[in-house]
């Protein structure tokens, strides 16, 4: 059985957030790789930050638009997890082909989804190719872990305006399309349930 930590867009754009929440953001981050086995975790991180040439040549980075997160996984690759970069444009099934060879049961079907990121009421739910409603359409069960998601497009006046009508729309979501036996929505990494 394996953990799939997908952080969709996580550097997003952190001055929309305030410091405060994109700071609980990347120590949550680390403290998944505190917590979890190697051996049968594997993050999945999109590039949307890489393609952005105003991101990183603002901020001199060559390779990765966001130090903070390069660094966590050279840490993680240090411990022994794997991390993956994948493009918008990649499907769930592409991205299975790709992590199947790497499992040692050769199947993708034993996977929990654990999803992180930008945009918890777009993005991560339902407005991108690994939003959460692709997994469970494809028969995957899926956690969204609140304290590594921001909420930068959420109309609001602060990130705890923004968060909480993110949190509303996750809930209405999941109770109108009457999935709440396919997702679980957590706040603290340890909370997770997670493959030992």
């Amino acid at each position: 059985m394996y953990n799939l930590i997908v952080l969709n867009h996580f550097y997003g754009y952190p001055d929309l957030m305030d410091k405060g929440t994109n700071d609980i953001r990347y120590a949550q981050l680390l403290s998944i790789i505190d917590t979890f086995n190697s051996d049968n975790t594997i993050f999945l991180c999109s590039d949307g930050d890489t393609d952005n040439p105003y991101l990183w040549k603002e901020r001199d980075i060559p390779e990765f638009a966001d130090k903070r997160l390069e660094s966590i996984r050279a840490i993680a690759g240090s411990e022994g997890f794997r991390w993956i970069r994948y493009s918008g444009d990649e499907t769930i099934k592409d991205i299975l082909n790709e992590i199947n060879p790497m499992l040692t049961e050769g199947t993708s079907t034993d996977i929990n989804v654990i999803i992180g990121g930008t945009n918890t009421a777009g993005c991560l739910l339902n407005n991108s190719n690994v939003a959460a409603i692709n997994w469970i359409n494809l028969g995957f069960n899926v956690q969204m872990c609140l304290s590594i998601c921001a909420d930068y497009q959420t109309n609001g006046i602060n990130s705890a305006d923004k968060n909480q009508k993110a949190m509303a729309t996750l809930y209405n979501f999941v109770k109108d399309n009457n999935v709440i036996d396919k997702i679980d929505i957590y706040y603290d990494v340890m909370d997770l349930r997670r493959h030992e």
